[in-house]
């Protein structure tokens, strides 16, 4: 249980250290990522305003309006590419570039962008290794941020200017950024689940202590209880014995109902008792299994509690093999079978049906043993399903009172069935019955 308990909590604390590392490592990406990207577009968009309007004033100055090839009317800066400009028709008009035999590579990308005007965009260029300046830092592919500038003399456009940056370093350091930060948030994740694994440990430690001491208590108050309860109920049988005393009606009324509070209490006794050494964490130790013919113990419990059911008009129908034969602890199965058919018994109304079925049915390549008790009783409201094996939940407190019952017989149901390995659930129908059904590996 607090294994369990222990996990959960380590998986609450690591999480929330998650969540808050995956935020903040985002939350750096992203600004980085906006501010070197929104500084990169303000200085092409300043150089493209500023090549634009130095190209229109060398055509003002030409009476036909000519590019001259030969006179460098625009300078590459120190973090441009390239500059072109293209005339309406689609011929190169003017351009440089860093590396010239990268040419035909750049224009045939700027026509596949199909970048328009006063525009904004990132373009990939593929190239052969060998024309590239920087080829032993980069591969063989660049990424540039490219603007597009109309180039209009007197209200008559004459062509589009393109610039391009290399923004390709940019890229690789922040995709090796985004590694880097993965391995650190792997590493600090690693970090915060043996934290909080060691956390939730140390805050579990007075718990446990505390509900090790309850359990010793509970434990060693059940076993002490049970000789003096035993020596009340031998002393209330003697007194029942004398004849002077029972002629009495209402010494008899108050020997019988002392009598049934001392079997009640000491089958509470019994079954904290039981449950205490249930928690104990040797409690699968105590199992021993055998190999036997379940059946017959199934007939002999059908005929203890003949009698409660007979008081009720109660018909109790039985449905097995000639021989269900299993490996199992037989004392366990019994209890087990014991407490769901008095558990049947006590909620169903006068004159109403039990009914017991028990067989072996393959499953996965394995025996499995199938439990059905069913009743016609009272049946378990929907919102009580998940709790009914809660220790003392009680669906129906003031019944369960008149019956006998403290709420610990489910319990102890739950807990034979898990320690087998196997499971158990109820479908029940409020007004209609239940049925408890069990699975266990045999």
């Amino acid at each position: 249980m607090f294994h369990r308990t222990q996990w959960r909590l380590t998986a609450l604390y690591s999480g929330i250290l998650m969540v808050f590392l995956t935020l903040f490592i985002a939350i750096v990406c992203f600004l980085f990522y906006m501010i070197v990207t929104n500084d990169q577009e303000r200085r092409i968009t300043s150089l493209a305003n500023q090549e634009q309007k130095a190209i229109e004033q060398f055509l003002l100055k030409q009476s036909d309006f000519a590019f001259m090839d030969e006179e460098n009317v625009v300078f590459l800066s120190e973090d441009q590419f390239f500059f072109y400009v293209v005339g309406t028709n689609g011929e190169l008009l003017m351009g440089d570039e860093v590396n010239k035999g990268m040419r035909p590579f750049l224009l045939e990308a700027l026509q596949n962008s199909a970048l328009n005007e006063n525009e904004l965009t990132y373009i990939k260029v593929k190239f052969p290794a060998n024309i590239h300046p920087f080829a032993r830092f980069h591969s063989h592919e660049l990424k540039l941020l490219t603007a597009a500038r109309p180039i209009a003399i007197r209200g008559h456009l004459v062509g589009v200017l393109y610039i391009g940056m290399d923004v390709t370093s940019f890229s690789n350091v922040f995709q090796r950024l985004l590694i880097v930060l993965a391995c650190l948030a792997v590493f600090f994740i690693g970090i915060a689940v043996l934290l909080s694994y060691f956390m939730s440990k140390r805050a579990l430690v007075p718990i446990q202590e505390a509900y090790h001491r309850q359990r010793q208590f509970v434990a060693d108050a059940s076993h002490e209880l049970r000789t003096p309860l035993s020596v009340i109920l031998s002393s209330v049988e003697a007194l029942e014995m004398e004849e002077e005393l029972t002629k009495n009606e209402l010494t008899q009324k108050l020997l019988d109902r002392l009598r049934e509070e001392i079997k009640r209490m000491t089958k509470l006794m019994n079954d904290l008792l039981t449950l205490a050494r249930a928690d104990s964490a040797h409690a699968s130790l105590q199992l021993v299994k055998e190999t036997f013919d379940f059946r017959p113990h199934a007939e002999r419990t059908l005929r203890l509690l003949e009698e409660l059911a007979s008081k009720k008009n109660i018909r109790m129908h039985f449905h097995s093999p000639e021989s269900v034969i299993i490996a199992a602890d037989a004392d366990k199965l019994t209890q087990l079978l014991y407490i769901l058919l008095d558990n049947a018994i006590k909620y169903t109304p006068d004159g109403g049906e039990v009914t017991l079925s028990i067989g072996i049915a393959p499953f996965k390549q394995q025996r499995i043993l199938t439990i059905s008790v069913k009743d016609t009783g009272i049946g378990i409201p929907p919102e009580s399903l998940d709790r009914i094996f809660d220790r003392f939940y009680r669906v129906d407190k003031a019944r369960s009172r008149q019956q006998g019952g403290h709420g610990l017989g489910l319990s102890i149901a739950k807990w034979i069935v898990d320690a087998h390995g196997g499971t158990i659930h109820v479908q029940s129908e409020v007004g209609k019955g239940s049925e408890f059904i069990v699975k266990i590996p045999c």
